[in-house]
C-alpha cells in the first residue's frame, strides 16, 4: 500500500509536471508566434522615417514600380544593375522626403488644387517637368493639343495612364516642396543692424604685424614625444577623430582569361565552318543562327571599317568570302553582301501613328489610319495639316512631321533602312516598336561607296574548363592563407599583385576595377580583422580578400590614429619651442638670416610686417 500510494503521490506530481510543461509550452508556443511576428516585424522594416515606419514590403513595391515605369520609358525588358542601383537611391530619398514633409504640409495645410494642377498642365503656367517631357526642344513650346488628346484617351491605354499618372504625381511633390521653401523663404528676413553689420565686414581693411617660423628650422629628432604626451594630445582633440565606419581591404585578382586551347578551339570552329558560311544561299540567317554577334545590315564607309578587311571589301565582289581574321579576341569570317553608293545623311519628315493598346484590334486600327493617310498623301494632301491632326510624334508634328537632317545609325532599323535605300519623294509606311510611320524622304546627302558585310565572329573565351581551373586555384589560396600573414605572404611567393580598397562605407557600391562588388562590401562589414574570405565572382574575375583594418564608427582608437598624432605632437612641441605662445615677435626676426631669408620668401610682404585685408 505504502508503495501505491508513493506512486500514486508521485503520479500526481508527474501529472502535475506534465500539465505544467504543457502549458508552458503553450504559453512560450503563443509567445514564440507572437514574437515570431514581431521579430518578423522587425526584420521586415527597412527603417524608421520621422517615427513612421517603412516596411520591406513597401520599399520593394515602390522598386518595382519605378522599375516598371523606367522599362516603359525605356522600352527594355530588363535592367542593368546600375540602372537598379539608381532606382533604389532614388526611392529611398522619396520615401525620406515624402515621411519628413508630409506632415509638414499638413500642420501648414499646403495642397495643391484640381485648377492648379490644370495650370501646370494644360494652362497658362506649365511645370518644367511636363515642359520637358512635351516640350518641342528647338522652339520650347508645350503640345497642349497633344496632351489634351493623351489625357482623353488615357483610358484606352493603360500604358499611357501609368505613365500620366507618374508624371501628375511628380509635379504635385515638386510644387508642394516649392510652395514650402517660398514660406521658409518670406519667414526669413535681415535687419536693419544686420545689414549694417555685413556692409561693415565687406569694407572694414585691418593692418597687424605677423611674422612667420617654420616648424622646419626644428628638426623632428630635437623634440622628444613620450607616450604621454601622445595621449595627452589626444584626449584634448578627440573631436578631430571622429569617423564613421568603415573597412579597409586587399584582394587578388584571378583573371578569367582564355587559355592557349580555348584559342585553338575558336579557331577550329571557324576553319570548319567556312565551306558552310560561303555555300549558303542565306548568309544573313547563317550569321544570326551561328555567328557570336548579330548580322548588322547597315552599310559602311571603306574608312570605316577595320584595317584587316577594308580595303579587301571594296576590291572584291559581292558573294567573296575572306578569313579566317584573329583580331586578338575573335576569328571571323567576312562575306561581301552588297555594295553601293549611299549618303552619309539624309532629310527626311514623317507621320507617327501609334497603336492606342496592347491588343491586335489596336494594331489593326492603326496600321488601317496609315494606310488611309499614306493614301490622302499620295493624292497630294498637306503633310503640315494631317501630321499637325494625326501626327503621335510631339517633337515633329507641329512643323509638318519634319525630322530634319540625320546619319546613318541614329533611327531603328527598319526606319534607318527605309530612309537611306528610298529615293527622294517616296512615301512609305515602316513598323516599328512605336507604331506606323508614313515616311517621305526629302533630300539626301552626297553619296560615296558603301558595302554590306556578313561578319562569322567566333569569341575567343574561356571554356567552362578553363573556368573551373582558374576557381580551383583561386579557392586553394583561399583554403590555405587563412590570416593576414599568410595572405600576403602567399601573395608574394606567387607573384600575385595585392590590390588596396581603403575607407570602405557600409552603402558603397563601388571598387575601382570590380564590376558590381557589393557582395564584397558587405562580406567587409560582417567579417573580423584579418579575416580572408571565399571567393566571389565579379564579371571576369575571381576576387579573394582579407580585411585589414576596421574603423567603427565614433572616436577613432589612439592605435589607429598613433602616426597623425605624433606629427601633430611634434608640431605643438616646436610651437612651444619657438615661443610663439608668448606672443613675442621680435624672437621670430632674432633667427638666423638664412632663416628669415626663407620667412620673406614665404611672405611676400613680411619685411614691412604689414599686410592689409
Amino acid at each position: 500500500m505504502a508503495t501505491l500510494e508513493r506512486i500514486r503521490n508521485r503520479a500526481g506530481v508527474l501529472v502535475a509536471v506534465v500539465i505544467g510543461l504543457a502549458l508552458f509550452a503553450f504559453i512560450l508556443g503563443d509567445f514564440l508566434n507572437s514574437g515570431g511576428s514581431l521579430f518578423n516585424r522587425a526584420q521586415m522594416e527597412v527603417a524608421e522615417i520621422a517615427g513612421t515606419s517603412v516596411s520591406y514590403e513597401l520599399f520593394q513595391a515602390k522598386i518595382d514600380e519605378s522599375e516598371n515605369l523606367q522599362k516603359l520609358f525605356s522600352q527594355q525588358a530588363a535592367l542593368d544593375e546600375q540602372s537598379q542601383i539608381q532606382i533604389r537611391e532614388r526611392v529611398w530619398q522619396d520615401l525620406v522626403r515624402s515621411n519628413l514633409m508630409q506632415p509638414e504640409y499638413k500642420k501648414l495645410g499646403l495642397e495643391i488644387h484640381e485648377n492648379e494642377l490644370f495650370e501646370m498642365v494644360q494652362g497658362k503656367n506649365i511645370h518644367p517637368i511636363i515642359q520637358q517631357q512635351f516640350g518641342d526642344p528647338q522652339t520650347g513650346l508645350v503640345n497642349k493639343e497633344y496632351i489634351s488628346m493623351l489625357l482623353q484617351n488615357l483610358d484606352n491605354d493603360p500604358r499611357a495612364r501609368t505613365y500620366w499618372m507618374y508624371l501628375e504625381q511628380e509635379v504635385i511633390k515638386d510644387r508642394l516642396f516649392t510652395k514650402y521653401l517660398n514660406l521658409v523663404r518670406k519667414g526669413l528676413s535681415v535687419t536693419s543692424l544686420q545689414s549694417k553689420k555685413a556692409l561693415e565686414d565687406r569694407t572694414v581693411k585691418v593692418d597687424f604685424d605677423y611674422a612667420v617660423a617654420s616648424f622646419n628650422t626644428i628638426s623632428d629628432s630635437a623634440v622628444k614625444i613620450t607616450d604621454s604626451d601622445l595621449k595627452d594630445y589626444y584626449n584634448a582633440h578627440l573631436n578631430d577623430y571622429k569617423q564613421v565606419a568603415s573597412r579597409d581591404v586587399e584582394y587578388i585578382v584571378f583573371p578569367i582569361k582564355a587559355s592557349d586551347e580555348d584559342t585553338k578551339a575558336a579557331e577550329e570552329w571557324i576553319g570548319k565552318a567556312k565551306d558552310e558560311f560561303i555555300a549558303s544561299a542565306e548568309p544573313k540567317q547563317y550569321v544570326s543562327l551561328k555567328s557570336d554577334t548579330p548580322f548588322d545590315s547597315k552599310y559602311y564607309k571603306e574608312s570605316e571599317l577595320p584595317a584587316e578587311y577594308a580595303g579587301w571589301a571594296f576590291s572584291s565582289k559581292v558573294g567573296d568570302v575572306t578569313g579566317p581574321i584573329f583580331d586578338g579576341a575573335s576569328y571571323k569570317l567576312v562575306r561581301l553582301m552588297d555594295s553601293k553608293m549611299l549618303p552619309d545623311s539624309v532629310k527626311a519628315r514623317h507621320i507617327l501613328i501609334s497603336p492606342k493598346g496592347q491588343a491586335q484590334q489596336d494594331y489593326t486600327k492603326a496600321k488601317s489610319t496609315a494606310d488611309s493617310l499614306l493614301s490622302v498623301l499620295k493624292k497630294g494632301g498637306s503633310w503640315s495639316v494631317l501630321a499637325g491632326v494625326y501626327s503621335d510624334d510631339p517633337g515633329s508634328k507641329e512643323n509638318g512631321g519634319d525630322l530634319g537632317w540625320y546619319p546613318s545609325g541614329v533611327m531603328e532599323q527598319s526606319f534607318n533602312d527605309a530612309s537611306f535605300n528610298n529615293k527622294i519623294n517616296e512615301i512609305s509606311i515602316v513598323e516599328t516598336r512605336y507604331g506606323f510611320h508614313i515616311l517621305q524622304v526629302t533630300d539626301r546627302g552626297k553619296e560615296s561607296k558603301k558595302a554590306q558585310l556578313a561578319v562569322l565572329e567566333r569569341k575567343v573565351v574561356p571554356s567552362s574548363h578553363t573556368t573551373q581551373v582558374i576557381y580551383s586555384q583561386a579557392a586553394e589560396f583561399a583554403g590555405l592563407n587563412k590570416t593576414h600573414e599568410m595572405f600576403t605572404q602567399a601573395a608574394n611567393t606567387n607573384n600575385l599583385t595585392k590590390r588596396y580598397a581603403n575607407n570602405l562605407l557600409q552603402n558603397d557600391r563601388t571598387i575601382a576595377g570590380i564590376e558590381s562588388p557589393r557582395e564584397m562590401i558587405r562580406w567587409a562589414f560582417r567579417s573580423k580583422k584579418g579575416e580572408v574570405s571565399t571567393v566571389f565572382e565579379f564579371g571576369d574575375m575571381f576576387v579573394v580578400a582579407v580585411v585589414s583594418e576596421i574603423r567603427e564608427e565614433g572616436i577613432a582608437p589612439l592605435k589607429q590614429v598613433a602616426d597623425d598624432v605624433r606629427i601633430k605632437a611634434i608640431r605643438e612641441k616646436k610651437a612651444e619651442i619657438l615661443e610663439f605662445k608668448s606672443g613675442n615677435l621680435d624672437m621670430v626676426y632674432r633667427l638666423p638670416v638664412e632663416v628669415f631669408h626663407d620667412i620673406m620668401g614665404d611672405l611676400e610682404h613680411a619685411k614691412d610686417r604689414k599686410t592689409e585685408f
